[in-house]
């Protein structure tokens, strides 16, 4: 077996993300929503080895993001179109500020990894990504606009801090350089809704796409028209892709299937664990410890697992 699970969290509702703390070694948020997100509350879950905190929200809440700055924040994305930005030492259940800038449901949040760059990013079913400074006012201070449906997911890169990578349900890849006031577009990067995307964490040009097609797509942004390599083997869409933050040749993939793949850039093989028959929405690697990442799917449980043999 190539997965060992090290340990299991049962939730009370089905996983809709999950994040590995860039501050606290194996502490863990967890977004579950009630109804697989279609209407009702959520809960946000704080497991920090055998302690946690909930924190519950009346509407769906989708994704959720650590801030990079301050390990006693939290910021979430909710259906009802709100930022929220939760104080993790509170045992206030409520909010510390409830944001509403965006039209319809916000379906991902990203705190810039750039130590240059202390900005969130949100996406939206609006078609927009809207750019967050809480310490300027206005909060929001730039919204992105070209796609021309849903946003599913917007990544910062994790060095060049005005860079932005977004997908959609548009089929496109868009690249925007916010000081250069400039975008790149690729309209067709994948023939169907794009779900996932992610930067390498080591080559700063590379980053890879994932979408209804089941394939994963990597891509070189400098030469944005064509993939470089197209990776198959899911069964069904895939909702989530990650590069490995502790190797530049890995990244891990789960999707509609119930499987967790891992993939290696530099050959053919695949690694394969079928964990489930429910969608697997949840995914992200331990940033403190090698080999170990985390995977939250619909059957309302999250699985701890390690690589064992490779």
């Amino acid at each position: 077996m190539l997965f060992r699970i090290t340990a299991q969290i049962r939730l009370t509702d089905a996983c809709y993300s999950l994040r590995y703390s860039p501050h606290i070694l194996n502490q863990l948020a967890i977004v579950s929503c009630e109804n697989f997100g279609i209407r009702g509350r959520s809960t946000i879950q704080l497991i920090n080895n055998h302690d946690q905190l909930i924190f519950n929200w009346s509407d769906a809440l989708f994704d959720m993001s650590f801030v990079e700055t301050d390990p006693s924040l939290i910021v979430s994305a909710s259906g009802d179109g709100s930022i929220n930005l939760w104080q993790l030492n509170n045992t206030n259940s409520l909010p510390l500020l409830s944001l509403q800038e965006h039209k319809r449901e916000v379906w991902c949040v990203h705190w810039s990894e750039s130590r240059s760059n202390d900005a969130l990013l949100s996406t939206s079913a609006d078609g927009t990504i809207k750019l967050w400074n809480f310490n300027s006012s206005p909060i929001v201070y730039k919204t992105l606009s070209g796609h021309e449906s849903v946003v599913y997911e917007a990544r910062w890169h994790p060095r060049q801090s005005g860079l932005i990578a977004s997908v959609s349900a548009d089929c496109s890849l868009r690249l925007f350089d916010i000081k250069q006031s400039s975008n790149i577009i690729n309209p067709r990067a994948h023939p169907t809704e794009i779900l996932s995307v992610d930067w390498s964490k080591y080559d700063d040009h590379l980053l890879i796409t994932g979408a209804c097609d089941n394939r994963l797509r990597l891509w070189d942004i400098r030469m944005i028209t064509n993939a470089i390599t197209i990776f198959e083997g899911h069964e069904a869409a895939i909702r989530r892709v990650k590069f490995d933050p502790h190797r530049r040749d890995r990244l891990a993939s789960t999707g509609y299937d119930g499987q967790l793949k891992l993939w290696n850039l530099n050959s053919t093989n695949i690694h394969t664990e079928r964990f489930c028959k429910d969608f697997i929405y949840g995914l992200d690697w331990n940033l403190f410890e090698r080999d170990k990442l985390a995977i939250g799917a619909w059957d309302r449980i999250v699985r701890l697992c390690e690589i064992v043999s490779i």
